[in-house]
């Protein structure tokens, strides 16, 4: 398993018998996104699809797990984590031209987010 930014509409969300307190990620964008570091066990990342949302439409920016509709990985991440600076830690994907799979946090992503005060990881 491995730790991952993932978005939500959610300050906060369940996964696994945990649950995360987003923060609100900087970005441009004007849709308010929270930010949360869950850790997904590969055999999950193996179900992921596009996100379909509420009305039913297609978001082919976002993966997502069957049945969970409260979070999900950005293909390409626009919202960032507030106040961590080069390089910025956003939701997303490698392999985005071909078949985009969610980037893990390195260990040295995950030891910024500790000092920058994210419990559970």
């Amino acid at each position: 398993m491995a730790f991952y930014i993932v978005e939500s509409h959610d300050f906060a969300v369940d996964y696994r018998g945990r649950q995360s307190q987003g923060v609100v990620g900087e970005s441009k964008a004007k849709e308010k996104i929270y930010l949360h570091v869950l850790e997904v066990p590969d055999a999950e990342l193996g179900k992921l699809a596009t996100r379909v949302d509420d009305d039913g439409n297609m978001q082919s920016d976002r993966l997502a797990l069957p049945r969970v509709e409260e979070w999900w990985f950005a293909v390409e991440g626009e919202h960032a984590w507030p106040n961590l600076y080069r390089p910025r830690l956003t939701s997303r994907c490698e392999d985005v031209a071909t078949r985009p799979r969610p980037a893990p946090l390195s260990e040295e992503d995950v030891e910024r987010l500790r000092k920058a005060g994210v419990k559970g990881i």
